[in-house]
């Protein structure tokens, strides 16, 4: 037999940290979920009762998601926050999804404040959409078996081969949208531009590689 790694109390702590942050994010799922339902109905989106968590429902949201990203002012102000090895980033004034900043992946400071809300709510929205489509799925708090994994100590989908990071796969679409909207911006690294059907696109490959009840 192997010897036992004991966790030491900075690790039981980040631990502790970790699960009391997923115990208050899932408290917000309502709230952000009525939130992007108001804001659709009133901008021309989906109506309330098409977004019910089917993979059909994905498509209209995206489509009209999209269309309502919008870049922070150049000239409105930030502050700059260095947290060591947790990473340095932009802090915008006003009222921030909880998750902006935790890790620095996770301050895209060129969104602006609605913005950022809304990408908040569609992770909430997709996530319960792959809930009720996988019954094996389930949110959890990740820890790797490797340092400095960029999921570690977050909250994660779990139920499948790979765990699955909502806010990680939203912001990665969300930053295409911007080619989107500007085809002609510059792009030397060649970011493919997002589509309306991505979103719908990435529920099915998530769904299709859950593991068997």
């Amino acid at each position: 037999m192997g010897r036992r790694r004991y966790v030491t109390a900075a690790e039981a702590a980040e631990a502790a940290e970790g699960e009391e942050f997923l115990r208050r994010y899932l408290a917000g799922a309502e709230p952000r979920l009525q939130w992007l339902r108001e804001l659709s109905a009133r901008t021309g989106g989906p109506a309330p009762d098409r977004l019910d968590y089917s993979r059909d429902s994905l498509l209209p949201l995206w489509t009209w998601a999209m269309g309502r990203f919008r870049q922070r002012p150049e000239d409105e102000p930030t502050e700059f926050v260095n947290n060591g090895p947790r990473g340095r980033y932009y802090l915008p004034r006003g009222p921030l999804p909880m998750w902006y900043g935790r890790r620095a992946v996770t301050a895209p400071h060129k969104w602006d404040n609605e913005t950022l809300q809304l990408i908040d709510a569609l992770v909430y929205y997709l996530a319960e959409s792959i809930l009720r489509a996988v019954p094996t799925a389930q949110w959890e708090v990740f820890h790797a078996d490797v340092s400095n994994h960029i999921d570690e100590n977050q909250p994660v989908l779990t139920g499948f081969p790979v765990q699955v990071d909502p806010l990680g796969v939203l912001l990665s679409l969300a930053g295409r949208t911007y080619h989107a909207r500007y085809p002609d911006a510059p792009n030397p690294y060649k970011v493919p531009p997002a589509t309306p059907t991505e979103l719908q696109e990435l529920y099915d490959a998530i769904v299709h590689n859950a593991k068997p009840a």
